[in-house]
């Protein structure tokens, strides 16, 4: 007769025995390979997202400094082109110094010829041929001398001679008068 215990088995219990999982070392270098790989991409990712940022930055700058320098280059080109005007200005400026002819050249050079102290001023200018005639009045006769050596000096007059200093005491100032001989006639026109 068989016997059917269909109540649990009363036997000794074994542990079950988990599997574990064996590890090739093939399969830890693909491990290892696999994080550095991920890493130095990621690094590399970070790195070129820097990058990007400076570059970003250095463009925005350049564009600016690339603007201010247009904006020069015009005032420059402004600048150039007042320049060319009054250098032509100036250049009109001397050919008509140059042209100056008799009158104009006499004048010039007496006016050159007195002092800046403002103490003296001419009346009158006569051009006779070669002989010139200069009156005024000053308050300091001191100036007279130093008129006399720069009309000298000025290369157009022969020789300048005091003809006449009178002294009008109510004016508080002194009447003069020259007499210059000029190298050379101006031409008159």
């Amino acid at each position: 007769m068989i016997k059917v215990n269909l109540l649990k088995d009363q036997t000794v219990k074994v542990p079950k025995k988990f599997t574990t999982p064996t590890v090739s070392r093939m399969g830890l270098i693909f491990l290892a390979i696999f994080l550095l790989a991920a890493g130095g991409m990621g690094g590399w990712y970070f790195y070129v997202g820097q990058q990007i940022k400076a570059c970003t930055q250095k463009r925005k700058v350049l564009r600016a400094e690339e603007a201010r320098l247009k904006e020069l280059e015009k005032e420059i080109q402004k600048y150039e082109k007042l320049k060319q005007l009054r250098l032509s200005r100036i250049e009109v400026i001397e050919k008509l110094k140059e042209n100056q002819k008799g009158p104009v050249l006499l004048l010039n050079n007496v006016i050159q010829s007195m002092p800046k102290d403002g103490l003296m001023w001419l009346t009158s200018l006569t051009q006779k041929k070669d002989l010139v005639k200069i009156t005024g009045f000053t308050r300091n006769t001191e100036t007279i001398p130093d008129f006399m050596s720069n009309l000298a000096a000025s290369g157009i007059f022969q020789t300048v001679d005091l003809e006449l200093i009178e002294s009008q005491k109510e004016q508080d100032s002194a009447k003069f008068s020259l007499l210059c001989t000029s190298l050379s006639r101006p031409k008159e026109d």
